[in-house]
C-alpha cells in the first residue's frame, strides 16, 4: 500500500469517494452535486486550503482523508488563528479494518502539526467515532449552529 497527496488528476475520484462517503454515512440525496465538488476539490488543491492524503493499492484509490484550512482571528489560546478541519476520511468497504483510517489520519495530523495548527476539529460519524477517540480527538460541545433558510 502506498500513500501520497492527492493533485489535480485525482479530483475525479475524489467526487467519487465523497458521494460514496456521504451515502455510507445515511445522507443520500438525487441532488447532482458533481460540478460543486469538483469545484471545491479543485481550488482547495489549487490554493493549498485543502490537503488530501490518498492510500493507494497500485493505482485503486482505496481510501482518503484531508484537512480543511481556515483562518479565524487570532486569539491568547491560537495566536495564528489558523483552524484545522478534518474531513473527508473514507475507507472503501473491502479496506475496512486494516489500518488504513488510522494510517491516514497519522499522515493529516502531522501535515497539521508542521503548519503550526493549534487545534484540528473533525465531525465524527457514528463509524469513525472510536477511530477518532482512539487517536486523541474529545467530543467539544461548545459550538452552536444554525441552519440558514
Amino acid at each position: 500500500m502506498n500513500y501520497r497527496k492527492a493533485n489535480m488528476n485525482d479530483i475525479s475520484c475524489l467526487v467519487e469517494l465523497r458521494k460514496k462517503q456521504l451515502v455510507d454515512e445515511g445522507c443520500y440525496s438525487d441532488t447532482n452535486i458533481d460540478d460543486e465538488l469538483e469545484r471545491y476539490f479543485s481550488a482547495g488543491i489549487t490554493n493549498n486550503t485543502l490537503v488530501v492524503w490518498l492510500a493507494l493499492e497500485e493505482d485503486y484509490i482505496i481510501g482518503t482523508a484531508g484537512v480543511c484550512y481556515f483562518q479565524y482571528p487570532p486569539s491568547f489560546t491560537n495566536p495564528t488563528g489558523k483552524i484545522a478541519y478534518i474531513t473527508n476520511v473514507y475507507t472503501r468497504n473491502e479496506y475496512r479494518k486494516q489500518g488504513v483510517a488510522t494510517k491516514l489520519l497519522e499522515l493529516v495530523m502531522k501535515e497539521v502539526k508542521e503548519e503550526g495548527c493549534k487545534f484540528a476539529r473533525l465531525h465524527a460519524s457514528e463509524q469513525g467515532k472510536g477511530l477518532y477517540e482512539k487517536l486523541g480527538f474529545a467530543d467539544a460541545q461548545g459550538f452552536m449552529s444554525k441552519k440558514m433558510v
